[in-house]
């Protein structure tokens, strides 16, 4: 979230485009190139169909202000601004209705109006207040936000919850939800020992439970790219100014307080390298039985944020409690609307059989009902980088049980770089390239799920081969799989500190390209996979356990399973300070268990037949957006582009990766008000040959907000790179800048500069 959380897709239209805060057009739904009014059938931009859900204005209207007075220890009182969707008829009745609430930073105005627009009416036009806060310190809000999940931030969650719960027109039921941020702050808030009794449900969309290792921080203890882009797309949107038309005369002095109070969050992020307690103490992994309310969980398998889905399902399931996990073929997106497809109507199933199920009391058809956890698994297929596809697979049935059904089987790494299902009888060494520029066939750790958004990996074969990699034979049947493959490795590293990316990928039999499955990256410092306890890495040969991000996938017949593993994998795996010569080690080795990957293997099970028939023809649906925030003038249409080009700098070759997001500019109407949104990001991550402290990463954005006589700028500026300072000691140094302006006049400026000791990656 993250920077790999860059991401865009215009479908050729600036309007939702350009209601996302610079650099988390990835975060939302955008809009469709056209969208005609009324409902029944159209198509979104990317020829699929879509149903708009039948929700008029007259009974659901514009969203209603509501500002809520939240306090925190030692700190003054202050005030939450929010807006909430409502069925009319129930207002003007009296009739007392359960809620849905939702927290995040993004801006619910100008920053995720469209988006929400899609899913909450519907909710309310269903008997639910929809309530969307903007966190302390961003949008309309007071206060300060100092980082992400802060207990500032989740004590003002359970006060709000709490007051939604009494107001006189909510019945005193409460659902909490979200994607992204406001999915992890949900399952945070279930879990906390003054987790309000009115709260009764969560769901849970594209979020985490280990904000360490399945976040967008470090990844199998190996720092990411999105742990320096993150903070930079988070510093270009975060000091954007409150509404005057929604906190009046006080704008100026809200805004004030919000960039005199900025700070840039890789200082943290950057400074705890390991699983420390400032990662654990809120990551619910470590805690599924303080959990108090019914979980529905759900991801994508192109999103970053799938294996929670299955430990959320499992570690609930196991302790009796009521839980409900959904893993697609998409993005980081709701399954109504994300890419690759199929896309599923998932709208009109959360309301029947989640929302009145635990806040009405209802009781859903059975017939009707998806199993525990429901899982689409894909076949074989090229690499592209578009998602703009429907992939082939099918829908299966599983729960927390699945991997007592699980059927392991090995793939051992032998000679002539083959995988074989029997371990060698001789042993031989691969040695590692030097080649720091390895990896550049995957530009994102995570995909947004936006079909005109190239960001899926492409075609692995140019880093495989520069790669330490093994393939098997050409499948003689297909092989369907699930679970967590399993990588066991022997091998040596001539440094203290390395990591490693670990790929799974199938090569075509038709093309001969290799298409990236699977992956994780791993720091050789937790061998022994204590993640809160790192050491050199040892010398001699060690042997490592390393689990992949889990799969669902059927490897089809005649495609052949590859293997492959680097010391280096720029952009995505942040690059050691040093150069590692890594040996990876094939058959007998000492006592060791000789290398080789393992897949889980899973049969087709009689419940698959059921769940199959139920989403068999199901499309996505949702509410058309634009009759709450028409586009009244595009100005400039949305583009976005990545590339990955040759540079010299200072006489020394290099590779940088180039990311331009133009979120365009229109002005809205609507609940926005004749409100024009200008905004513009880049992203930028650098290395030079042979070089690995030159790995720089450096962004700019700029926003702009006009309204009549109001008009307001923000530029930022970052830049994260790593040095050895001369007492021989490997340190991270960051810059910030901040510049506002009001009328084009200069309003207030903030600059941060930094260095962090780099002790583990």
């Amino acid at each position: 979230m993250a920077s790999s959380i860059n991401r865009r897709d215009f479908l050729g239209a600036a309007a939702g485009a350009a209601l996302v805060p610079p650099c988390l057009m990835s975060r939302f739904w955008l809009p469709p190139r056209s969208v005609p009014s009324g409902g029944g059938q159209h198509s979104d931009g990317c020829d699929q169909r879509v149903e708009y859900l039948p929700v008029a204005l007259d009974e659901v209207p514009f969203p209603r202000d509501i500002a809520f007075t939240v306090h925190y220890p030692g700190n003054r009182p202050i005030t939450l601004r929010a807006h909430y969707w409502y069925q009319a008829d129930a207002l003007r009745s009296g009739r007392a209705c359960p809620a849905i609430v939702e927290f995040n930073p993004y801006r619910r105005r100008d920053g995720t109006l469209y988006a929400d627009s899609m899913m909450y009416p519907w909710f309310a036009r269903n008997g639910y207040l929809c309530f969307r806060v903007d966190l302390q310190g961003s949008g309309d809000s007071e206060g300060t936000l100092t980082d992400e999940y802060s207990e500032e931030e989740l004590s003002y969650c359970v006060q709000v919850i709490e007051q939604i719960a009494r107001l006189p027109f909510c019945d005193g039921n409460v659902g909490m939800m979200g994607k992204s941020w406001s999915a992890i702050n949900s399952l945070m808030v279930a879990a906390r020992e003054d987790c309000p009794s009115a709260l009764k449900a969560i769901v849970v969309c594209c979020g985490t439970d280990d904000r360490y290792n399945d976040d967008v921080h470090y990844m199998g203890g190996a720092m990411m790219q999105d742990n320096v882009g993150w903070p930079s797309s988070i510093w270009g949107w975060l000091p954007a100014p409150p509404d005057p038309r929604t906190v009046g005369r006080q704008w100026k002095e809200i805004w004030r307080e919000r960039i005199r109070n900025m700070s840039f969050w890789f200082e943290q992020w950057g400074s705890h390298q390991t699983r420390d307690s400032y990662w654990s103490t809120t990551s619910v992994r470590d805690h599924y039985d303080r959990v108090r309310v019914p979980v529905f969980i759900l991801s994508g398998w192109q999103d970053g944020y799938k294996n929670p889905v299955e430990r959320a399902v499992r570690a609930l399931g196991e302790l009796g409690r009521p839980v409900s996990g959904l893993l697609g073929p998409w993005g980081h997106k709701y399954p109504f609307n994300g890419y690759p497809g199929p896309r599923i109507d998932w709208l009109r199933y959360v309301v029947t059989h989640w929302w009145d199920r635990w806040l009405k009391g209802e009781h859903p058809d059975p017939d009707t009902s998806w199993p525990q956890l429901t899982v689409w698994l894909g076949e074989s297929r090229e690499p592209d980088r578009l998602p703009d596809y429907t992939e082939k697979g099918k829908w299966v049935a599983e729960d927390h049980c699945w991997a007592d059904r699980v059927q392991e089987q090995a793939f051992f790494l032998t000679t002539n770089q083959r995988m074989s299902p029997h371990p060698a009888s001789v042993s031989h060494a691969y040695i590692s390239a030097s080649d720091i520029r390895l990896g550049t066939t995957l530009l994102e750790t995570s995909s947004f799920g936006e079909c005109s958004n190239a960001d899926l990996p492409g075609d692995q074969n140019r880093d495989d081969h520069r790669s330490i990699f093994f393939d098997s034979a050409p499948l003689d049947r297909d092989l369907e799989c699930f679970g967590y493959p399993l990588t066991r490795l022997n091998l040596e590293c001539d440094r203290p500190l390395a990591s490693v990316a670990i790929r799974l990928s199938e090569v075509s039999p038709q093309t001969g390209a290799s298409h990236l499955v699977t992956y994780r990256f791993f720091n050789l410092c937790y061998n022994d996979n204590d993640m809160a306890h790192p050491r050199p890495v040892p010398s001699g040969i060690f042997s490592v356990e390393v689990p992949l991000n889990i799969m669902g996938h059927v490897f089809k017949r005649g495609w052949k399973i590859r293997l492959s593993v680097s010391p280096s994998f720029f952009p995505t795996m942040w690059q050691s300070p040093e150069i590692p010569t890594v040996k990876l080690h094939t058959g007998p080795v000492d006592d060791l268990p000789p290398s080789a990957l393992v897949l889980p293997v899973r049969a087709p099970r009689p419940q698959d037949a059921r769940i199959q028939a139920l989403l068999a023809g199901s499309q996505t649906a949702y509410v058309n957006p634009e009759q709450y925030v028409p586009t009244l003038k595009t100005i400039r249409e949305a583009s976005d582009q990545r590339s990955v080009e040759r540079v010299v700098v200072q006489g020394k070759p290099g590779v940088l990766v180039h990311k331009v997001f133009d979120s365009g500019s229109a002005v809205y109407g609507g609940v926005l008000d004749d409100l024009l949104v200008d905004q513009t990001a880049e992203e930028n991550f650098q290395i030079l040959d042979c070089d690995p402290l030159s790995a720089t990463g450096f962004t700019r954005s700029a926003t702009q907000l006009q309204r009549a006589d109001w008009k307001v700028r923000v530029v930022t500026h970052t830049r994260v790179h790593s040095e050895k300072t001369a007492s021989g000691r490997f340190v991270f140094r960051y810059e910030a800048d901040l510049h506002t302006f009001v009328a084009d006049e200069p309003f207030e400026e903030k600059h941060i500069r930094g260095t962090i000791p780099r002790r583990w990656v």
